[in-house]
């Protein structure tokens, strides 16, 4: 779960969340819908999916802190 909190910005970063969020989809841990922000922030390194889950009323996943 630690690839979550990849820092922003960095190359690659969006890709390993999502990764991480997949993961954590498998488990049972996050919805598809979850799985779905991850996937769209994937190829934007500097975009925080914790926004977009905020945005769109999906539960953060555990350890995730609001932006």
């Amino acid at each position: 779960m630690g690839a979550l909190h990849t820092p922003l910005g960095l190359s690659g970063s969006g890709r390993q969340r999502y990764a991480a969020a997949m993961t954590l989809y498998q488990a049972g841990v996050i919805s598809e819908a979850a799985l779905e922000v991850y996937r769209i922030c994937s190829p934007l390194d500097a975009q925080d999916p914790a926004s977009l889950l905020i945005e769109r009323r999906l539960p953060l996943p555990p350890g995730v802190v609001a932006p």
